[in-house]
């Protein structure tokens, strides 16, 4: 089933994010609704961070109000120092705040650290051999961070990276990353709601998507598939990942993504199409880079 690729992305249960959000973060009640709803519907792994604000602490709320059954996967905050200690401190500080004696996966946010601090990957080791995480791994952001990676032979068992209609980098390297049966986990599949913004309120920074946004309306148009079912069904059309994260601002959006499943098989027709709409410039593509 389509949903058991799914993985709920837990950002805005501690912060006011994305650019098409206009609600703010979530209030503790609907978080737990969005919680609730997602076990329900067969959603079985969160994504989550120690800078996600209030997220892992929601989390662990939720656990305590309503026993449930994810696979969890935070991460390591950008550090300036990164001794055995220090992360053993901040994994130890997740797990008090998810309520949890362990989780799934545990990821290294800022995959420069792991240069700049030879360490680092030992020390996310040994978090692994104490069978408090049954996965580690790295969250990156470029194409040259995963290349890094894999010449330095690092073994990591989860990749995190941005993957959309719009940003198609790491395309390439999918094939080779399941053959060596590494966890693929997208995220960005709406690029942080840029696909929703109408054309009149994208700023002048976004002005080399604006063409990307009109032909992407009107392919929607066109074929009557509404534009997070196109999103959200281009991720999924691709056989070599494992999951795609998505997020939510409201307990209905989340029913409404899940519905939007619906257009699998109609998205699968004009994937050739979806692929052209693939934009280089990675002022647009990478979030942290908009003013």
């Amino acid at each position: 089933m389509l949903i058991n690729r799914l993985a709920l992305g837990t950002a805005q249960l501690g912060l006011e994010y994305g650019i098409a959000n206009r609600r703010g973060k979530l209030t503790r009640e609907d978080a737990f609704a969005a919680l609730e709803s997602a076990r329900k519907k067969g959603i079985d792994t969160l994504d989550t961070a120690y800078v996600y604000g209030e997220s892992e602490a929601v989390i662990g709320e939720y656990f305590l109000r309503f026993p449930g059954n994810f696979n969890i996967i935070s991460k390591l905050p950008r550090l300036d120092h990164y001794d055995a200690q220090t992360v053993d401190n901040y994994f130890s500080e997740s797990l008090s705040r998810l309520k949890q004696p362990r989780i799934y996966g545990y990821l290294v946010h800022d995959s420069a650290a792991i240069a700049a601090n030879v360490d680092l990957w030992r020390n996310m080791e040994s978090i692994k051999r104490k069978k408090r995480v049954d996965k580690i791994g790295v969250s990156i952001y470029r194409p040259e961070e995963l290349e890094y990676l894999l010449v330095k032979r690092i073994p990591f068992d989860i990749l995190q990276v941005p993957y959309s209609i719009f940003d198609q980098r790491f395309a390439s390297y999918f094939p080779e990353l399941k053959k060596r049966k590494v966890e693929t986990y997208i995220r960005s599949v709406f690029l942080q709601g840029l696909f929703f913004l109408k054309e009149d309120n994208a700023g002048k920074d976004f002005q080399p998507a604006r063409e990307a946004i009109r032909n992407l309306r009107k392919i929607s148009k066109d074929h009557g598939i509404p534009i997070n079912a196109l999103c959200l069904c281009f991720a999924l059309l691709n056989p070599f990942t494992d999951k795609v994260i998505i997020g939510v601002d409201s307990p209905g959006q989340l029913n409404q993504n899940i519905n939007s499943l619906g257009h699998f098989d109609k998205v699968k027709k004009i994937c050739g199409l979806l692929k052209s709409l693939e934009l280089q410039d990675e002022e647009i593509l990478l979030p942290y880079k908009w003013k």
